[in-house]
């Protein structure tokens, strides 16, 4: 006899892209043997945000709700958790290589949360909180580049971890935020491998390739080698520094900047632009309407974009991860829609570049595939894959969760450990 009640309920999830410009809110469900479907989106405008951090609680609580209340209404669910993206400039990566004893003969799921809890308690960093916790290789007595040492022999055990943290006072302040919308945090992901999730194939991801995400107020990047993400970067620089250099140097309203970046901006130089001319409104109504050469704008948004290229590239090589970045790059983000973007990067970068178009979700419009929305896409896709980290569900600010994860030091303080983590 057929009973309704078998059929398991598609998992529901709600996600939040919070970024200096606008806020999406998308609400998906997992249709087994199909994917992740999208049943809901809605969008708000981001006022209360600078440079990924919450600089007025009001404003960015409004275009939050406003952008919630929206996929609510489109899906026809209530929401009460959700996942976020983290885009800050003290987003930073740090590697750390773990090595312990264990008794067992074959490594067990046990000894692995062992020695990723080490490294967990280990890792002492007071202003910043732990976003991502990566095995990227084991090691079983000494021999390395092992994925996954479960049911192999030995008797010393290490990994190699690689921790994704951002600093604890804007995390409070963003966390803050969303609780005063009346919702709790289910996860966070960092947005240049939210956007990876979204837009990169497993070829890239095991190859080498660098994901650049080029938002409105933070430029961020990701390094993949393996299908494992191994850096991540973050610059306080984006679009909306584009559109103020624009106001300054034409002298002209930000929001008329925006326009002009909008329809004449480009990273290229055209054989007519010093021929052309770009209306520039006054910033005062008793001045008279100004017209700048193109060749004037085209001056200006090549100059920022290709700075942040020029400090994102010395950084990557700076941190010895050029080996690792592949020679590929893909962007994503409001500012890879800019003519000409992608052959500055080649330019800049000396590699192969491509813009990022989000795929993996049924649902999706035309409008969310586009690369401004590949971080939001990402969030969905994630919020239904298993991670494989260390660590889930929102991240520890208050620091006491992994200290108390520490040996005590003496002998019945390990022998209190090793009982609760074997029985």
């Amino acid at each position: 006899m057929f009973n309704p009640s078998s059929i398991r309920k598609p998992e529901i999830v709600c996600i939040l892209d919070i970024g200096s410009n606008k806020v999406v809110c998308l609400i998906g469900s997992e249709e087994p043997g199909l994917g992740v479907r999208l049943i809901g989106s809605g969008f708000g405008v981001s006022a209360g945000l600078k440079g990924g951090a919450v600089i007025d609680l009001e404003a960015a609580e409004a275009g939050i709700r406003t952008a919630v209340e929206k996929a609510e209404r489109a899906a026809g669910v209530t929401i009460q958790d959700v996942s976020v993206n983290v885009a800050l400039r003290s987003l930073r990566s740090k590697h750390m290589t773990v090595q312990t004893e264990f008794a067992s003969g074959a490594v067990a799921d046990r000894d692995l949360k062992r020695v990723m809890n080490s490294s967990l308690s280990e890792l002492s960093q007071p202003d910043y909180a732990i976003l991502h916790a990566i095995p990227l290789n084991w090691q079983v007595d000494g021999e390395d580049g092992i994925k996954d040492p479960r049911g192999m022999y030995g008797k010393r055990l290490g990994v190699d971890m690689h921790f994704v943290m951002g600093g604890i006072g804007p995390l409070r302040n963003l966390a803050h935020c969303i609780e005063r919308c009346h919702l709790q945090i289910r996860s966070v992901t960092v947005s240049p491998y939210a956007a990876a999730i979204a837009v990169l194939t497993e070829d890239e991801r095991d190859l080498g390739v660098t994901l650049i995400d080029m938002g409105a107020g933070i430029t961020s990047a990701a390094i993949f080698r393996d299908n494992t993400l191994v850096h991540v970067d973050a610059l306080s620089v984006g679009g909306r520094n584009v559109t103020m250099d624009l106001a300054r140097g034409l002298s002209t309203p930000f929001e008329a900047a925006e326009r002009i970046k909008k329809i004449y901006g480009s990273c290229l130089h055209g054989i007519d632009d010093d021929m052309q001319t770009v209306p520039c409104p006054p910033i005062a109504a008793q001045d008279e309407l100004r017209h700048a050469l193109r060749s004037e704008v085209t001056n200006i948004v090549r100059s920022r974009i290709e700075e942040s290229f020029e400090i994102l590239r010395d950084r990557i090589y700076k941190a010895g991860m050029e080996d690792y970045a592949g020679r590929r790059i893909v962007l994503t983000g409001g500012g890879a829609q800019l003519n000409g973007v992608r052959e500055l990067a080649e330019v800049v970068m000396g590699k192969r570049v491509r813009i990022g178009q989000s795929h993996g979700v049924f649902g999706l419009s035309d409008e969310l595939g586009q690369p401004d929305f590949a971080v939001a896409t990402g969030l969905l896709k994630r919020a239904f894959e298993d991670s494989g980290e260390a660590i889930s569900g929102p991240p520890d600010l208050s620091g006491r969760r992994f200290r108390e994860r520490r040996y005590s030091g003496n002998a019945v303080g390990r022998s209190l450990q090793w009982l609760k983590e074997n029985f």
